[in-house]
């Protein structure tokens, strides 16, 4: 069978690899002719993973057998629109897949379920500060479509929303963004899966984030399990199943981050997708659900085996983290051995991602991100320490030597 990966980064790596072992054909469709993937793919076709046009057309002329896509949100749709155009599975409609990477379409689908989101209006060139009348600022600013923190700020004020609007409308092919009221809170993530509608949950993790002026909500790290399960477990869940319900998300991936302040949960978003920090190493190791597996088998087979899901007793009573470094501004020189860390007990995996050579800006968005290591231990106190220990050994080097590394 002939698998077609939309895709070919670091968020595709893994699934590449693994449909290769398993004796899938794999054919990688990227606008990037150099990104990770093309060089492990078996077929690697240049289409852009925005684009419905080109990702089909590129299926058809590869003849493949089958289609998907994970760790980045914009691709769902275009990976959904060519399975119903083809005839291959698919585990949600084009309905379902615009939904979940459009936030034009998805806010009100919120609003119109009695599901809790900040307060919100679409912002168009033309608007005028009477707009916003009602709001208070800060104001949140992003594009109703694109990925990875890219063009979102932080606004206090009328004045700074339209200085940033031309940024934020060059990330997006739309002719409006999203503005939504500020809310202070934490962030979590919830990842499960849907089989027939019914959704499994399988982690809920603090979300990390750090801010770098007006740039907000670049994940640091993934910390497993939450310090809301306690408190919030039950409505958490509630509020997931009801998500899913609402977007018809009938089968495959969710993922779902949400705010906890003092106004208890409101939803930030959802997905339909495998999650982009390496939860297809870390959910298996923590939950013994590979969900890497029922991603292919949805995909080739259009069903999964649900044994896994059903068997698994939520929550793990593991403890766990995906750490995100980043570095200073510079110039990366040159990356320690990161085998040294993978040998560490605990470690799940790790991976420098900047090659030599590579320039380094500010922290603005996920891009910039430098490696990951993944992690689990049986305490809290364990995972400290063990944190303390990879930290003592990375190290990503400057052309002056230094290690530019950021701690985490």
């Amino acid at each position: 069978m002939k698998l077609m990966i939309v895709g070919g980064g670091e968020a595709q790596l893994n699934a590449i690899r693994r449909a290769k072992n398993i004796g899938l054909t794999v054919v990688v469709s990227d606008m990037n002719p150099d990104c990770p993937g093309a060089l492990e793919a078996d077929l690697f076709v240049k289409a852009s993973t925005f684009s419905y046009e080109e990702t089909c057309s590129a299926a058809e002329k590869a003849e493949v057998d089958a289609i998907l896509t994970l760790g980045t949100d914009q691709p769902v749709l275009p990976v959904s629109k060519t399975a119903v155009k083809l005839g291959f599975p698919s585990g949600i409609g084009v309905e379902t897949a615009l939904g979940v990477t459009n936030k034009r379409v998805m806010k009100p689908v919120f609003e119109e379920n009695d599901i809790p989101t900040c307060k919100f209006k679409l912002v168009t060139t033309k608007s005028k500060p009477e707009d916003l009348d009602g709001f208070s600022f800060p104001l949140v600013v992003k594009p109703v479509d694109s990925q990875g923190q890219r063009g979102v700020y932080k606004v206090e004020n009328w004045k700074e929303l339209k200085k940033y609007l031309p940024d934020v409308l060059s990330w997006s092919r739309e002719d409006n963004i999203l503005a939504e009221e500020y809310y202070q809170s934490d962030e979590i993530t919830i990842s499960g899966w849907s089989v027939n509608n019914q959704f499994y949950p399988l982690t809920i993790t603090d979300r990390v984030t750090m801010s770098n002026g007006p740039h907000i909500g670049v994940c640091t790290s993934h910390e497993y399990p939450s310090k809301f399960m306690d408190k919030y477990k039950d409505e958490i869940i509630a509020t997931s199943e009801k998500i899913v319900s609402s977007f018809s998300i009938t089968n495959g991936p969710v993922y779902i981050q949400m705010l906890i302040g003092n106004e208890g949960i409101k939803v930030n978003e959802v997905a339909a997708r495998i999650g982009g920090a390496y939860e297809d190493e870390f959910i298996p190791a923590i939950t013994g659900v590979d969900i890497l597996n029922l991603q292919f088998e949805l995909a080739t087979m259009g069903k999964v085996n649900d044994t896994a899901l059903k068997n698994y007793q939520f929550p793990s009573l593991s403890f766990g983290s995906v750490i995100l470094f980043f570095t200073k501004p510079g110039v990366v020189k040159s990356n320690g051995d990161i085998e040294i860390v993978k040998k560490m007990t605990g470690v799940i995996n790790g991976k420098y991602i900047l090659k030599p050579g590579r320039k380094v800006g500010n922290r603005e968005n996920s891009t910039a991100r430098a490696g990951y290591v993944a992690i689990q231990s049986k305490s809290k106190a364990e995972l400290v320490e063990l944190k303390k220990k990879i930290l003592s050994v990375l190290e990503i080097k400057n052309i002056n030597g230094d290690n530019i590394l950021c701690e985490f």
